[in-house]
């Protein structure tokens, strides 16, 4: 999950630096004082920020639902309010929910000591003689890191098909806690699959058909599964990576991390499920959703609090994200003034701030880009390697009328040009530059980001 943050490029001159990192995520913001839910939709469509986009709101007790963009680049099937997507981290409420809605049942409670629901196989660490509860769990409190350090799937395009029961009592088995349980906020895909797994064991099921009892069912959201489940449905979108298509993540009954982000959905149903979170109702799953949605502890600053899942803006706005291999998701809402949106998309550049934007207007939305278009022989002057240390390069090579690089060791990435010789990366807020000598040839690049600079010279 990724957390927006607030930083001025401009209070500082910019630094060189000897190392790159590509993976810092930032979003440079901006208002679009009037401009519609459809129109924004269209913008980052046409921009080539993802090649879809479904988006559900609630206000005013009605829904509706704005949808812009192809489902498949190569099918040209536009997008729908029924279109599948992965909705990645999303998945994390569902799991918080059964919970609340076990505890609601009198089946276990939020302070159970997570040990007494783990098989003899497995032995929790605890810290400073306290152990790692429900709660603890719910909340991203347990101490335990984002990723287990024996997580090495055999396919990194569908990584969490075969970690299992097996490779989490070998990591947790000897795992010692990053810090006392319940003490600080540490977001965790481990911790939130192991409640799952947890959960699932308790109720002698298996993960998807305890959320299918506990929620999918009683919300008539027939559309929404685990990823894997329905292979060959006619509504799933193609996730993009960067616009290189990537094929589905799949679980099975055997992949412990599954509540941690395996569901697949849709608009239509997470507007339910959104509509749910409002109703102040009595029965057994509105008091659930009730319960995950009370404030346990500070997150990030004082901006950022945790409820069970759910994470609070300002103290308020309650919301998730969530990411795969080639979608984003966002799900938020406001109990005070009852309006919900759930924005989905099938690439790897999601749009949160349009949710937080439209919950309240004050929030700001990033500048979007849109790139112009470069002659693909000009775009042949820019090849070559460039080094940034004997150890780190970025290789840059045009493919037809698209530009992409691939630094030492990491993913290759797109380039989207600014003006000639002027480029921007989507996969992450950077931009790069071309230096020509006196002859006019490319000899350098410039690499801009997070408002640091590192200059390397072509070397081939």
């Amino acid at each position: 999950m990724k957390h927006l943050t607030k930083r001025n490029p401009t209070s500082r001159k910019p630094k060189r630096m000897k190392r790159v990192n590509i993976l810092l995520i930032t979003l440079l913001a901006l208002p679009a004082a009037g401009q519609s839910l459809e129109e924004l939709c269209r913008l980052r469509v046409e921009a080539g920020e993802t090649p879809g986009i479904a988006v559900g709101v609630f206000e005013n007790g009605k829904s509706r639902y704005v949808t812009w963009g192809e489902a498949s680049i190569t099918t040209r099937e536009p997008v729908t309010s029924k279109t599948l997507f992965e909705i990645g981290s999303v998945t994390k409420i569902f799991t918080t929910s059964t919970l609340a809605y076990l505890v609601g049942e009198k089946k276990l409670a939020l302070d159970d000591p997570a040990q007494n629901y783990l098989p003899s196989s497995i032995t929790l660490p605890d810290r400073n003689g306290k152990q790692i509860t429900l709660l603890h769990l719910a909340s991203a409190r347990s101490g335990l890191p984002r990723m287990p350090s024996n997580f090495a799937p055999a396919d990194a395009a569908n990584p969490y098909i075969d970690y299992t029961e097996k490779e989490l009592a070998a990591y947790l088995n000897k795992c010692e806690l990053n810090s006392d349980p319940g003490r600080q906020y540490e977001y965790s895909n481990l911790g939130m699959g192991l409640l799952g797994f947890i959960l699932a064991a308790n109720q002698h099921t298996t993960y998807s058909k305890l959320i299918t009892k506990t929620i999918l069912s009683l919300l008539h959201m027939d559309a929404t599964f685990i990823s894997g489940e329905r292979k060959g449905d006619k509504l799933l979108a193609t996730g993009y990576n960067d616009s290189q298509s990537v094929p589905a993540w799949t679980w099975t009954d055997q992949s412990v991390l599954v509540g941690a982000g395996g569901i697949v959905s849709n608009a239509e149903d997470m507007l339910k499920f959104l509509i749910a979170q409002l109703s102040a109702d009595h029965d057994p799953l509105s008091l659930a959703f009730q319960l995950t949605h009370r404030e346990v502890a500070e997150a990030i600053g004082s901006t950022i609090q945790i409820g069970m899942g759910w994470h609070l803006k300002d103290h308020r706005y309650l919301w998730h994200n969530g990411g795969t291999g080639g979608f984003r998701s966002f799900v938020g809402f406001d109990p005070q003034t009852k309006r919900a949106i759930v924005i989905l998309t099938n690439s790897t550049t999601g749009a949160d701030d349009l949710g937080f934007h439209w919950l309240n207007e004050s929030y700001p939305l990033k500048k979007i880009k849109k790139p112009i278009s470069i002659d693909p022989l000009k775009l042949k002057e820019y090849e070559g390697q460039y080094s940034l240390s004997p150890q780190f390069a970025i290789k840059i090579k045009a493919e037809g009328s698209q530009l992409t690089g691939q630094a030492t060791g990491q993913p290759q990435f797109s380039l989207y040009a600014d003006s000639t010789d002027h480029f921007f990366l989507r996969v992450v807020p950077a931009k790069i530059s071309f230096s020509r000598d006196k002859t006019g040839r490319v000899n350098a690049l410039r690499l801009n980001q997070n408002g640091m600079i590192q200059e390397a010279k072509k070397t081939n």
